[in-house]
């Protein structure tokens, strides 16, 4: 059986006129999702293995510019709409510590489906049986 981590589930629905994701339901007290996120093609960063960006709005200043606080490429699975990514955050003294998402999108992309995943990201070679477990559980 494929183990499934401890996760939190957040749901958004399109507003048009915005562009951006809205969020409909989660949990309460759980913010570590910004309530509005951005789903846009990858234009620049060839560092980024995926076509789809899914960021947040909110930046921060760094040198030489901005950062995205909430930020991920989707990489495409073998499930219909639903992608993969990890948001990268930092622990104590610096630490790089890699949040898994799942996210599903219904068939117009009107709204959107988010599973995060705290401090987890599982192996390449086990994202498939992975992202398959959470259909077949209902978490998505």
């Amino acid at each position: 059986m494929t183990y499934v981590p401890t996760s939190h589930l957040v749901s958004f629905v399109i507003d048009n006129e915005r562009g951006r994701y809205i969020v409909q339901n989660c949990e309460p007290g759980f913010t570590r999702v910004p309530r509005e996120l951005i789903v846009e093609d990858r234009r620049f960063n060839d560092d980024i293995n995926a076509n789809l960006i899914l960021r947040g709005t909110a930046t921060e200043k760094k040198t030489g510019g901005r950062s995205v606080k909430f930020f991920t490429g989707l990489q495409p699975t073998n499930e219909a709409n639903v992608f993969l990514g990890n948001v990268l955050t930092f622990g104590r003294n610096g630490e790089r510590i890699r949040n898994g998402v799942v996210v599903r999108f219904t068939a117009d992309a009107g709204c959107m489906t988010l599973r995060y995943f705290p401090t987890f990201y599982p192996y390449p070679d086990a994202r498939a049986a992975f992202v398959s477990e959470l259909i077949r559980r209902g978490l998505l």
